[in-house]
């Protein structure tokens, strides 16, 4: 698999009930943590990494998603 298959089996993954919408904030954050890992990882390492913290990943991009929706009054978290 190259690098372009793994972000989007990844976008797609971690994109459950339309958590992400293209061009928001939370959207670009997940797909540079998704690129990061990908590089340093690659692509196979990267998507099997992400498999198995999902659900964690997807709390956290809840989390930013009512982050962003409250007005950022707080610190955003630091997850990634």
């Amino acid at each position: 698999m190259n690098k372009i298959q793994a972000m989007a089996r990844i976008m797609v993954l971690l994109n459950e009930n339309g958590l992400l919408k293209p061009g928001s904030p939370v959207y670009k954050a997940v797909r540079k943590m998704a690129a990061d890992k990908i590089d340093r990882l690659g692509p196979d390492a990267a998507l099997l990494q992400i498999m198995d913290r999902k659900d964690q990943l997807l709390d956290q991009i809840r989390m930013l998603n009512m982050w962003y929706k409250v007005g950022r009054r707080l610190p955003p978290p630091d997850y990634w």
